[in-house]
């Protein structure tokens, strides 16, 4: 444990240290809050920036518990806990029911946290849910029968871990490649244990919300999800803000937010929800209680609309009221968020960046690989090199953007 701070000013507890951390970091800042940032990579982006830095795994309860108890045993005064961008909802329910700190249900936190066990509580609620089956190492004798059960074409996903890890589509059987998907997904699941699920087709969507302390439901944004799924890998491409979906579309999907939200109980924080908009209507893929990953809530919708979510979930978090007018669009603009896709292989070289970050409309460009890193086939969402955010005044402005920045930045690689 590392601190620069050890004054009873107020802490925030930022669970996570990464990239997409660093904007909660920055923005408690501006709150006159001093921050503890825990993560198990010492050399993390929030580890130089944080006042107190604690080295825990972020999906370690008993160890940020234990971390919590000493900080407060030499004087740190705890006022908030809050987990954004990062898979951690249940570590940062725990931490701040522990702390006595205002906080979603950890039971809420561990079934939104748990794919089979959100669907089951949904069903339950009557709420549509895919056809799924969940198999574990034991059943993987049994894939083809499950999968026949489940009916094709469908998807294996992982069962608890994000960014698409493991996710693999199947139009028809195909022995080989469903026992691979569904090794991988167990692999990267923190319950060794995987989904077979009846595929939903449409666009998808990111739906933001917020309850506040008092319970109120405040809507934050909606943004588009462009995927390429055309090798059967669901890999997130960009993103689009404001959703291009109508009005009237758009308010059926935050009612049935608000109406998940409640049934399950969920009375403070973020409601992030994960849609699609299938023939049938909009559905609920998956949902956390955290705020978005992908630099959406940090850099896109900010850029795009100047709508401060971070400030409101902080605030949430250290028991006080927002203002409404943080989740109001005051720009108008649009955001898009792209990347470059180089050869698989060690990167050499890094070309063009400062040029690119001075072109006019560049939010941000966040680089998530640098030379001597690898980079892996693109079989998750998780293999982006490069996250190139823009705004213009309409699409066809952003994407001229987008266009300016690859003729400038490159990515270069070798075949090792």
């Amino acid at each position: 444990m590392t601190g620069r701070n050890p004054s009873n000013s107020p802490h925030l507890w930022v669970v996570g240290g990464g990239a997409m951390q660093v904007p909660v970091v920055e923005e408690a800042r501006k709150l006159d809050l001093a921050v503890i940032c825990s993560d198990r990579d010492p050399t993390c982006e929030c580890a130089a920036i944080a006042d107190v830095f604690v080295e825990v795994d972020i999906f370690d309860v008993e160890g940020h518990i234990q971390a919590a108890d000493n900080l407060r045993a030499s004087g740190v005064h705890i006022v908030g806990v809050l987990a954004a961008g990062i898979d951690a909802p249940v570590t940062m329910a725990r931490l701040a029911q522990d702390l006595g700190l205002p906080g979603v249900d950890p039971a809420i936190a561990e079934v939104v946290n748990n794919k089979a066990l959100f669907r089951r509580r949904l069903s339950e609620l009557g709420f549509p849910v895919p056809r799924f089956v969940e198999v574990t190492e034991d059943l993987l004798a049994d894939a083809e029968v499950l999968a026949a059960q489940v009916g094709y074409p469908l998807i294996v996903k992982n069962t608890d871990s994000s960014g698409s890890r493991g996710a693999r589509i199947l139009e028809g059987p195909d022995s080989e490649v469903l026992r691979e998907a569904l090794v991988d997904s167990i692999a990267v699941s923190r319950s060794r244990t995987a989904l077979i699920e009846s595929l939903w087709d449409g666009p998808e969507q990111t739906v933001e919300t917020i309850f506040d302390t008092s319970g109120d439901f405040h809507r934050c944004f909606i943004t588009d999800r462009i995927f390429d799924k055309g090798d059967g890998f669901a890999l997130e491409i960009g993103l689009r803000h404001p959703s291009a979906l109508s009005d009237t579309v758009q308010e059926e999907m935050y009612q049935i937010a608000e109406s998940v939200a409640r049934a399950l109980g969920i009375t403070i924080g973020a409601a992030k929800f994960d849609f699609m908009l299938t023939p049938e209507g909009p559905r609920i893929i998956e949902m956390t209680v955290r705020l978005s990953g992908g630099f959406d809530s940090q850099y896109l919708v900010p850029g795009a609309t100047g709508k401060n979510v971070i400030r409101a979930a902080i605030l949430t978090a250290i028991g006080q009221k927002f203002d409404p007018a943080l989740l109001q669009d005051r720009l108008g603009k649009v955001g898009l968020s792209r990347s470059l896709w180089p050869a698989p292989g060690r990167i050499v070289a890094v070309e063009g960046l400062d040029d690119a970050r001075a072109i006019a409309g560049v939010e941000r460009i966040v680089m998530r690989a640098q030379p001597g890193d690898q980079v892996e086939p693109y079989v998750d969402c998780t293999k982006r090199t490069c996250f190139i955010i823009v705004s213009g005044t309409d699409e066809a402005h952003a994407q001229a953007t987008v266009d300016e920045v690859n003729s400038v930045l490159r990515i270069i690689t070798e075949e090792a």
